[in-house]
Parts: C-alpha cells; structure tokens; sequence
C-alpha cells in the first residue's frame, strides 16, 4: 500500500468517526430532551390516575388487560363512565411510562456507543493535521483524484445512514404487522363488545389483548427509533427528505392509542391506524431506496473518475 493510500485510508477512518460521534451525541441530547418531557407527562398522567382511584400505588402494578377484565369481565352491559373514566386514565399512565422506559433504554444504547468511540474524541484533529500534511506532499500534483477520494467518503457515509434507516423502518413494518394480526385476533374475539353480547372465553380474551398490547409496544418502540434515524438521513443529505408525513404519523400513532380502541371501543379504528402506518413507513422506504440508488450512482461515477485519473497521470 502507497503512502497516499495509507493516508487515503486513515482520513477515511477518521471522518467515518467523526461521522458516528456526531450521530450519537446529537441522538443523546435529543433523547435527553424527549426524557424530560416524558416525565413531566408520565407525572401528569399519574396525577390524573390518583384522582380517579385513591388506591393509585396498587393500580400502577396491575396491567392494563387485568383491570379491563375486572372491569368488564364481570358484567355485559356498558361501562359506567367512571369505569371508563378509570381505564382511560390507566390505558395513557402505561402509554407515557412504556414511551418514558423505552426513551431511557435507547438513551443507553447510545450513550454505549458514545463510550465505544472514546478513543476517537479528537478525531478533527488529527484530521486537520493529516489533511495538512498530505495537501503539502500534493502541491505540485492535481487535486482533482483528493476531491474524487472526499465526495467517495461523504457519498459512503450518506448511504450508511439510508441503510440504518431503512433497516428501522423494516423493523417498524414486522412490528406493525404483528400488532394488525393481535388486533385482528382482539376483533375476532369480540372483546370490545361493551354494549352486550356474550362474553366468550375470557381467559382467551385476556390473553389476546395482552398480546395486542406487547405488539402495539414494540411497534411504538420502532417507531421512535426510526424517528431518530429519519432525523440522522436530514441531517446527512441537509434535505427535509419528506419526513414530516412520518412524523405526523408517529405523534398521531403514539399518543392515546390504547385509550382510543381499548376504552372507546374503537377496534376498527386501531387497526385502521396501524394500515395507514404501514403504509406511510412503506411509502418512506420506498424514497429511501430510490435515494439510495441514486448515490450509489453518483458513487459509482466519482470512482470511475478517480480511477480515469490515475490511470491518466
């Protein structure tokens, strides 16, 4: 290997870190952000509960599915509107403490990744000094291969951020099928029949919307962290990449769910609301992709360049 590629090499590496630390640090004050305002609503929301049930202590370790069965278990016809009142409050005191426990995990995710990449805190330094060196041995040459070499890197590290993205939305899209299937189950059943009817199988039922709940969790948990990736491709591409859309979707997605079609007897409109999401994280994916395709031309072109220029010199 040439002294040039050895460089070459070296201030790849060093931008690829300068790359991630920017990318994780910019993720922890946003999720520091996203923390605070989580447990300002998380205490919001236990106040709310506390004025609903005098036993709040007791009824913040019981799941959610447990006290809709003791509710509504019981008895066919509609629920009294305290009794809804109190699975309401309930059904957004677990949203906002989910929402906050996940913010805290990914918190940490990043804050591992921050430590891994220690050694690598001064990295525009050497970076600055390592371009210095090899601009001077370059003086008396064409610059045109270094700028070939710098538009590969950046065009590099922009589709590693698609990838990530697109990963996270795959990962949304499974979570958001899983959830459809459970609500679908959920729908089958026919728990959310408060008005009357038989109540079949309870146990059954109970464990179709435990498992409604688990899904719908993880499905909010992806989303956020596409959220985030989303955000990381903005920054990268310094475009708006039609993210708004999605993020309309998420605030929409991620806030009230439970109250809506497990209290409000809204089953339909649940299931709605998860194939409306698949189809806007699809529709996302796809402009990832053809985003993605698009540098990799350009790659491709600065590559051929760089290598007609060499074999030219």
């Amino acid at each position: 290997m040439s002294v040039y590629e050895e460089m070459n090499e070296r201030l790849a590496l060093l931008k690829e870190k300068g790359r991630l630390l920017h990318k994780w640090t910019s993720r922890e004050e946003n999720l520091q952000e996203l923390e605070k305002r989580g447990e300002e609503l998380l205490y919001v929301r236990k106040e709310h509960l506390r004025a609903e049930q005098k036993d709040v202590d007791q009824l913040l370790k019981t799941s959610l599915s447990s006290l809709f069965y003791s509710v509504v278990g019981r008895k066919e016809e509609k629920l009294e509107k305290e009794e809804k009142e109190l699975l309401e409050s309930k059904a957004l005191y677990d949203e906002a403490s989910r929402a906050l426990e996940d913010i805290r995990k990914q918190l940490s995710e990043v804050r591992s990744e921050i430590a891994a990449l220690y050694e690598w805190q001064h990295w525009r330094q050497e970076y600055d000094e390592l371009m210095a060196d090899k601009q001077k041995s370059l003086a008396d040459s064409d610059d045109f291969i270094q700028k070939c070499l710098e538009n590969e890197v950046k065009i590099k590290g922009q589709l590693k951020e698609i990838d990530e993205a697109m990963g996270a939305g795959n990962r949304v899209l499974d979570s958001l099928d899983e959830a459809a299937e459970s609500l679908k189950s959920v729908g089958n059943w026919g728990t959310y029949d408060m008005l009357g009817g038989g109540m079949i199988s309870t146990h059954i039922k109970h464990s179709r919307i435990g498992d409604a709940e688990d899904h719908v969790h993880e499905a909010q948990f992806h989303l956020r962290k596409f959220q985030e990736e989303l955000r990381d491709v903005n920054v990268i591409l310094d475009s708006d990449f039609e993210i708004q859309g999605m993020l309309t979707f998420a605030d929409y997605f991620l806030d009230g769910f439970f109250s809506d079609w497990l209290v409000q007897n809204k089953i339909h409109d649940a299931q709605d609301r998860v194939s409306k999401g698949m189809g806007e994280v699809g529709r996302v994916l796809i402009k990832l992709d053809s985003t993605k395709q698009k540098l990799l031309g350009e790659l491709m072109n600065w590559e051929n360049k760089r290598k007609r220029a060499v074999e030219e010199a």
